[in-house]
């Protein structure tokens, strides 16, 4: 919504716990530090109608204002194009590429890989694509963790961008992930509901439960197939979009550590796979324009793979 030279957007749960600057790259690729810092030095950033600065938390439902202007400067602004890639890097990021047209592009992330580059990232999926086709640029509309792997969308215009956003802003998008985890759920089936925030430790910024004062985060499951009461194979989807969700609802909710988790689950989750986390967004249901539903759905990384074979699942 756009009042007096400024835009008011809405937080989405996608956008959840970003940074401020983050997120208005987010829908501004392009947009300079540089302006985002001056512009909060001006008042005229504002969350929830108070003075921000571009480190500030955001969080779902809030109200972020800028100033119009941020949307002219896109086809205004110098890119900052990366490192020239390389033949094999060139091959390397079409062998991802699950779909394409005009408004989209698809994407089979990898795991060990981040999806936006940022201070300490020197490769990023945004950053390569970037230089991958000059002919246009690719817009993130959501996000995977650097641990995950699976389906992830870019936009290719700004309608489209604006379009998926809203569409994961008011969760229309279906996302299903499968996960390999460690021990059976009780029940086949359900729901976890856990309110989760960010605290930090002597190992770092973690993701912890606290009903009192956490985020509301719910996640659907269902159990595809279990070995005994070894090791199960899980459906899951979130309702909600918080960092870590589906590591802390399996768990903690479900007491089933997806396997290769050492962050959250411990040495329970690396007894029976290798240290690569086994969950795979593999499945994203698209709304589009026109009333028309688009389905993207991605291929096990190898090392899932292996791991369904060794242990036997069909």
């Amino acid at each position: 919504m756009m009042t007096d030279n400024f835009i008011e957007q809405t937080i989405s749960a996608e956008e959840s716990g970003a940074r401020l600057d983050r997120c208005l790259r987010l829908w501004i690729p392009y947009l300079p530090q540089s302006v985002i810092e001056k512009t909060a030095r001006k008042g005229l950033l504002r969350v929830e109608g108070k003075k921000a600065k571009p480190s500030h938390r955001v969080e779902e439902g809030q109200t972020l204002s800028f100033p119009s202007f941020f949307l002219d400067l896109e086809d205004r602004v110098e890119e900052k194009r990366p490192t020239i890639l390389t033949h094999a890097d060139k091959k390397w990021l079409k062998s991802l590429i699950l779909y394409e047209d005009a408004d989209l592009l698809v994407l089979n992330k990898p795991a060990g890989i981040v999806v936006q580059s940022g201070t300490k990232q020197r490769k990023s999926l945004d950053a390569m694509l970037v230089a991958y086709n000059e002919t246009y640029r690719p817009r993130l509309v959501h996000r995977l963790d650097l641990d995950t792997s699976g389906v992830l969308v870019f936009a290719k215009t700004l309608p489209m961008a604006r379009w998926l956003a809203n569409a994961f802003k008011e969760r229309t998008v279906q996302k299903i992930y499968w996960a390999l985890v460690s021990g059976v759920p009780q029940q086949k089936e359900g729901i976890i509901s856990l309110s989760l925030t960010k605290k930090q430790d002597s190992t770092g910024e973690k993701i912890r439960v606290d009903m009192e004062t956490g985020v509301k985060a719910m996640t659907t499951y269902r159990v595809i197939e279990a070995l005994g009461h070894r090791v199960a194979w899980l459906e899951l989807m979130p309702q909600t979009g918080r960092t870590h969700q589906l590591r802390i609802h399996c768990a903690e909710g479900l007491k089933t550590p997806i396997l290769g988790d050492g962050k959250y689950g411990g040495k329970e989750a690396l007894l029976l796979a290798g240290k690569n986390l086994h969950l795979h967004a593999r499945t994203l249901i698209i709304p589009l324009p026109h009333g028309k539903t688009m389905t993207f759905e991605a291929p096990l990384p190898k090392e899932m793979e292996d791991t369904f074979q060794e242990l036997g699942f069909r």
